[in-house]
């Protein structure tokens, strides 16, 4: 039998390429394939092409490197100012003293604008609670206006980035406008004992790619600090 495949010569290719001259333009695959000799001085090789698809290959490597080098630089950062902010405020000498504490404490390490706390209670009263001048509000956990945070109460996760305008109006009532990112920590679960809310005027400061394990530490630590006096 017969060879029925067709050979490809040289001047088919020359023609193909003349009638299709952005082929490695739309197929920049090929040029890394290809062995190339430098073309003669003032023009521009195949080979020009293929270097300088090389040198955009590993500018993307090392900015993707340094780009994970610097997020574990931020991550180690925040682990070591979560831990002693938690220390701190377990050394809160009172319930008066740990609110004030707990807001002034995470606006200077996480370099926010606003920190709200919505601390929930379950019974027919409200627990009293100590005059601080900081955004705290006292809301029962079946409160109808809460079921804008059922997602995020319903993962029991810390989530950085946007809220919606509405969850922004109930956690900053007065900055809402200004607030553009947030990192926001359910109070543990089951039940829930509260939102935080840490947030920024700049949208970049928290956001989606951010660690939360320790954001999910520092919830928890605070449920624990609060929880006692949740029935006062």
């Amino acid at each position: 039998m017969g060879d029925d495949k067709q050979s490809i010569t040289a001047e088919q290719v020359k023609a193909y390429l003349s009638e299709h001259t952005d082929f490695f333009q739309q197929n920049p695959d090929i040029l890394d394939r290809l062995q190339l000799d430098y073309a003669p001085e003032g023009t521009i090789s195949l080979s020009h092409r293929q270097l300088e698809r090389a040198h955009s290959k590993n500018k993307q490597l090392h900015d993707q490197l340094h780009a994970l080098i610097e997020n574990a630089r931020q991550n180690t950062a925040l682990q070591s100012r979560i831990h002693q902010l938690c220390l701190r405020l377990m050394d809160a000498p009172s319930f008066g003293a740990l609110l004030p504490l707990l807001m002034t404490e995470l606006k200077r390490e996480f370099k926010a604008d606003e920190v709200a706390l919505r601390w929930f209670y379950a019974g027919d009263t409200a627990p009293n609670l100590p005059e601080t001048g900081e955004n705290i509000v006292q809301q029962h956990a079946d409160a109808e206006n809460l079921h804008i945070f059922d997602k995020l109460l319903s993962k029991q996760e810390p989530v950085c980035g946007r809220l919606s305008s509405a969850q922004k109006e109930l956690l900053f009532p007065q900055k809402a406008d200004k607030v553009q990112s947030v990192a926001c920590l359910p109070l543990g679960h089951e039940p829930c004992a509260g939102i935080l809310a840490i947030a920024s005027y700049d949208e970049e400061r928290f956001h989606a790619d951010m660690a939360t394990d320790y954001l999910r530490f520092l919830g928890e630590v605070t449920m624990r600090l609060l929880r006692p006096y949740n029935h006062d």
